[in-house]
């Protein structure tokens, strides 16, 4: 698709242009609205993406020159604007804008419009062209568009990582089935607990996204994340003069910014108690006022919640109310750990090495043994981004045809290396302990003993350099630089 971009931010203009570029589209940028106006109405643009704020002729009046003219008046306008320009970014969707886009832009948000926008102009080439009963150009017309919309769904899945769920297991089988019934009922609010790692937001991006996509927008936050004294205004919004330091125009809130799509709220534990009681009321009112505000919102989108805690035991202790954690688990999904679902272990390592060996362009084929054997071992606390981020840096450290153990050298011991090594220790300190190590008088040779300790380490388990390394307490690498020397 054919995109203009207007913004005299030069920096702003070059990273508009890199990333809608790399979605496939042909993007025009210029830092001139007059001969952006000049531009567009000589050629169209179906979709043309304007700063508000510029000089010589703001975004306002670039609208309404647009609009006017017969060349882009069926141009989709989004203007982008800072939150001081809210009111302004609302007169423009009266004047006939597409919509807006709040700077810093939103990866994501900028994807969903651009998606938005390629639909609708699909759909204004079809009712035209059908007006003019004239089928054939209807089908060449809107192909180029519908191949557009496929690679921007699908681009846009993979930002969102929803391709990267594994479901080989009998557990993730079943919690995918779980997503696709609560994506069916937008209005059941959705709890997902599981330990760091295992990929709750993927999961909650899968429960609003379905398995045919979506256009409304998902919008996140992490209560760990957020400070306490502003946690209430970033979630409800406020109106101008609301507080001390509140910006003129007032702020529009995540429960605001959400619409009819899906509001995430990560880490949900560390959610202010003060706050919780307004949560539950909103979630049962469907309803909510910015601060300061006297006008009552409507509140229609999807909740969905998740942390890394015990929830019923934090609602025991009494630092979570439990009204709201039995009003938020409505929808319940516990994601196991990696160490309860072995199955999906190598079809997961296989998946981020394959992935990785592409994006990095390596020549890795497959996993050697020695290799397996530790990635077996390794506990995995932090569960599947630990593995993905530990092959992530395997491939990129190394060129080989086989990912071998040596390349996983920097994860921390396994535990049976944990375990072995404080056997060890302990069977040393009774060694000193009962006075049982005796030293020669003249010298003792530390080199050629430790030699002999790895020979005999290497006999006990007939070679296997992972298992003696384990017994030794050492890594691999360690291992095998010893027998270098």
């Amino acid at each position: 698709m054919k995109i203009l971009i207007v913004d005299d931010n030069e920096a702003s203009l070059t990273s508009l242009k890199l990333v809608l570029s790399d979605l496939g589209h042909t993007i025009v940028a210029m830092d001139k609205p007059v001969e952006a106006l000049a531009h567009a109405t000589s050629e169209f643009y179906p979709l043309i993406i304007t700063d508000i704020r510029m000089p010589e002729m703001d975004g306002l009046e670039l609208l309404t020159a647009l609009k006017e003219h017969p060349v882009s008046k069926d141009s989709d306008i989004v203007l982008m604007t800072g939150y001081a320009d809210t009111e302004t970014a609302i007169e423009a969707l009266r004047r006939g804008a597409y919509n807006y886009l709040h700077k810093p832009i939103n990866l994501q948000e900028l994807m969903v419009v651009t998606e938005k926008v390629a639909e609708h102009q699909t759909l204004r080439f079809e009712n035209k062209d059908l007006k003019q009963n004239m089928e054939q150009r209807v089908s060449e017309a809107t192909a180029s568009l519908r191949q557009e919309y496929a690679k921007i769904k699908s681009r846009l899945q993979a930002v969102e990582g929803i391709g990267d769920i594994i479901v080989a297991s009998q557990a993730m089988k079943d919690i995918y089935d779980q997503t696709q019934v609560f994506h069916q009922n937008p209005s059941v609010p959705v709890l997902i607990e599981g330990e760091t790692g295992t990929g709750k937001e993927i999961i909650a991006r899968l429960i609003h996204y379905g398995q045919n996509g979506s256009t409304k927008p998902f919008i996140a936050l992490n209560c760990s994340a957020m400070p306490h004294e502003l946690f209430e205004s970033e979630l409800f919004g406020y109106e101008t003069g609301a507080f001390t330091g509140s910006r003129v125009g007032g702020m529009v809130g995540k429960l605001e910014l959400a619409e009819d799509g899906t509001l995430f709220l990560d880490e949900i534990a560390e959610m202010p108690l003060s706050l919780q009681p307004k949560l539950l009321r909103v979630l049962q009112e469907r309803s909510f006022y910015r601060l300061g505000g006297v006008k009552k919102r409507e509140f229609k989108a999807r909740v969905i919640c998740a942390g890394n805690r015990d929830m019923a035991k934090l609602v025991e202790k009494g630092t979570f109310r439990r009204d709201l954690y039995h009003r938020l688990r409505v929808g319940h999904i516990v994601l196991p750990s990696l160490k309860e679902r072995p199955e999906d272990l190598f079809v997961l390592t296989n998946f981020f090495l394959e992935r990785e060996n592409k994006r990095k362009r390596k020549n890795f084929k497959g996993i050697s043994q020695n290799a397996r054997e530790l990635i077996s071992s390794y506990p995995w606390q932090g569960n599947i981004r630990e593995l993905e981020n530990a092959i992530e840096r395997a491939v990129l450290l190394n060129d080989a045809s086989l990912l071998e153990a040596e390349h996983l050298d920097f994860l921390e011991n396994t535990q049976s290396e944990k375990q072995n090594k404080k056997q060890i220790d302990s069977n040393n300190d009774q060694i000193l302990l009962n006075n049982k190590l005796e030293l020669p008088e003249t010298s003792f040779n530390l080199e050629a003993h430790i030699n002999e300790i790895i020979q005999a380490a290497l006999d006990k388990f007939e070679g296997n350099k992972s298992k003696a390394a384990a017994y030794l307490g050492i890594s691999r690498y360690a291992l095998m630089r010893k027998l270098q020397k």
